[in-house]
């Protein structure tokens, strides 16, 4: 007979270990599956069941507080005397271990096992941000999705790196598979850091190219001495097609000290790839870091390029035209060089018509009558225009004043607010859907279900739901990824006017732009609990903000501002305390007049949309102007009015809204 779980109807069982039990099940009043992992401890000894409990509900607890699109997500926990369980995210796909079993050999190359190191680095990065290290990474904690997106489960002896004095950690006892084991979490086990994470990611790499484990010998005793005295095989001679310098790299992962370890797994992944690259012939490397690998889990990833409306490139030799004019865009062919970050045809190979297109993008010089018009920023060409989406109307996919966007992992959401509703698009531009509520959810709800009378700010968090909010009231609206209204919170803290601009951080918390308060508030994205700060009302600097609309954060999390009302950008430290402002009303270079929407790149140039100006001006993280685009007009590449922008990192793509000429325009970035 199937367990009960409260208000979750069990389907199945999914899986059963020594102590716990998975179920499928399915959550009645968000209508959507589940998994629910059952603590089963029947058979210990009494003495014995309360310590086991208190291991469990601390999993629980730390992976609740795990935000990442690479960390599996805690739903709902459940523990007391009679019940011990938590309801998580439902899994559909594959362990790594599985998936290597499956493989001859049970190994896979390096392209095929990157996009999967880089995933699992960058979950691991967000879990020591958190001060907590996993402890148990192996290929079965390893979980791959079928669009390529890697999960990291089982955050079962997880601890945090405080946590000295744990009796569930006692000197002399380690937790983990032992194959992936650090020689220190076997000597001590709860002194360890991020550092043992480091060293299991560099056995799964090892295991993952060579198909066997580095050390496995016969017996437990010989095993442990192999892991805390011994080197390991090197990596390129158990398998030849492994580079020298990718065998460092996992060399130095798996180093039997810390300290001689790799500092963080960023500088981990970074390594990786700058040995791919070096494998490859290119100095830079020759993959997109942890990009969703297109056509599967494991195929290499080529970016799309966003075009206006109609079907996804096909395969031939025939190039997409994005509508509304501009260079016809390639489709990657076998007989291409390759960057970082995109496969570019041999100038040569391509048609007449499209080389001044592609010759910014190579090696070789183009003549100076042959340089496109699409180069918006001619004097420094970081930009390029490639397409847009959208046209006047309020039918799909078009708008009638398109005027907040957010873009994250492919997703692009628009607020159009002359139709006062969301629409969903993809990394093609195609429509996905728009903003809805159901009939039973209006109920009770102070905004009818996420209805909108002048939508004000966008966000996507880490799980793809939608954060929005209306400059005519304090309700924050949450969205489901494909546009189903949720739920809404109030900001206490907000007084007669509404929101102007929202945020979602990696961590989950949001920000919220008070123009009444002159400040921006940082609150839970569960209920809108108030955290702190930034800013206060006024004119003067230091920190003073008098109508607050736009938000962006840096690789530091320090906060950028766009006071409209003063026309300057305020930077504010991850506490809130003020750093600097730039800017000032006007019509020169670093002015402004009527500035809204504001985003960074992964160089830390700022971007801001200077609406009235009918342009989009680009800073340095410390506030130098470094080049402006744009300008008055209905041709592709120029505004009318542009009122927000977003960027991807995903793509390098920035999105600014157009909302003058009632439509989305896309550009690429350059690094340089």
């Amino acid at each position: 007979m199937l367990e009960k779980f409260g208000k979750y109807r069990v389907i199945c069982e999914l899986a059963r270990g020594g102590m716990g039990i998975v179920y499928k099940a399915e959550d009645p009043v968000l209508n959507r599956l589940v998994a629910i992992k059952q603590l089963y401890i029947e058979e210990v000894d009494d003495d014995r069941k309360v310590e086991f409990r208190e291991r469990f509900r601390r999993e629980a607890i730390l992976a609740a507080n795990l935000r990442h699109l690479n960390i599996v997500a805690i739903y709902d926990v459940e523990i007391n005397e009679e019940s011990a369980y938590y309801v998580m995210e439902l899994l559909d796909g594959v362990t790594l271990k599985d998936e290597l079993e499956r493989r001859p050999g049970n190994k896979m190359s390096v392209d095929e096992f990157f996009p999967i190191f880089s995933q699992t680095c960058k979950g691991l990065s967000h879990a020591r941000e958190k001060n907590l290290v996993h402890r148990d990474i192996k290929p079965d904690n390893i979980f791959i999705l079928p669009d390529g997106t890697i999960k990291i489960t089982d955050f079962g002896i997880a601890c945090t790196t405080d946590a000295k004095k744990s009796t569930l950690t006692r000197p002399g006892v380690f937790l983990g598979t032992l194959a992936y084991v650090s020689p220190e979490q076997l000597q001590d086990a709860h002194s360890v850091d991020h550092r043992a994470d480091i060293y299991s990611l560099a056995v799964v790499a090892y295991q993952a190219l060579v198909g066997e484990v580095p050390f496995s010998a016969d017996g437990l005793s010989s095993t442990l001495l192999a892991i805390v005295s011994k080197e390991a095989r090197a990596a390129n001679e158990a398998n030849p097609d492994i580079s020298p310098d990718i065998a460092a790299v996992i060399a130095k992962g798996m180093r039997k000290k810390a300290d001689e370890r790799y500092s963080s797994t960023d500088e981990f992944e970074k390594e990786f790839e700058r040995a791919i690259g070096i494998q490859r012939g290119s100095s830079s490397g020759a993959m997109l870091r942890s990009r969703s690998p297109s056509g599967g889990p494991f195929s290499a990833y080529s970016p799309g390029i966003p075009l206006t409306g109609g079907p996804a490139q096909s395969s031939g030799s025939r190039p997409a035209i994005p509508a509304g004019g501009g260079p016809a865009i390639p489709p990657v062919t076998p007989n291409m060089r390759t960057t970082a970050q995109h496969a570019i045809p041999k100038i040569e190979d391509v048609p007449k018509a499209i080389k001044p297109w592609l010759a910014g993008r190579t090696a070789e010089k183009p003549k100076a009558a042959a340089v496109s018009a699409n180069l918006i920023t001619r004097s420094v060409p970081l930009v390029k225009v490639i397409g847009k989406m959208g046209a006047a109307g309020d039918g799909q996919g078009a708008f009638m004043e398109p005027s907040v966007i957010c873009a994250r992992a492919g997703k692009i959401v628009v607020a159009d607010s002359g139709t006062r509703k969301l629409q969903i698009f993809g990394r093609d531009g195609r429509f996905q859907g728009e903003s809805f509520c159901s009939p039973a959810r209006k109920l009770g709800s102070k905004t009818i279900g996420g209805v909108f009378t002048k939508p004000s700010g966008l966000a996507i968090d880490t799980l793809g739901r939608i954060y929005a909010s209306d400059s005519s009231d304090q309700y924050v609206r949450i969205f489901d990824a494909q546009g189903s209204f949720l739920r809404e919170f109030v900001n206490r803290q907000g007084r007669e006017g509404g929101i102007t601009g929202l945020l979602c951080d990696e961590s989950g918390n949001i920000y919220l732009s008070d123009p009444d308060n002159g400040c921006v508030h940082v609150v839970t994205s569960d209920m809108g609990a108030w955290l702190r700060k930034s800013g206060t009302k006024g004119t003067g600097d230091g920190g003073q903000l008098q109508s607050p609309q736009g938000l962006g954060l840096d690789q530091f999390e320090q906060l950028y501002v766009v006071d409209q009302g003063t026309c300057r950008i305020c930077v504010f430290s991850s506490t809130g305390a003020f750093q600097r402002s730039w800017g000032g009303k006007g019509k020169e270079k670093g002015e402004f007049t009527a500035p809204r929407g504001i985003a960074m790149d992964q160089f830390d140039r700022v971007y801001v949309a200077d609406s009235l100006n009918h342009r989009v001006q680009v800073f340095s993280a410390a506030g130098d102007y470094l080049y402006s685009f744009g300008g008055w007009g209905t041709e592709l590449g120029c505004f009318t009015g542009p009122s927000d922008l977003s960027i991807d990192p995903e793509n390098n793509h920035l999105y600014v809204c157009d909302k003058g000429n009632c439509r989305v325009q896309i550009f690429e970035i350059l690094e340089s």
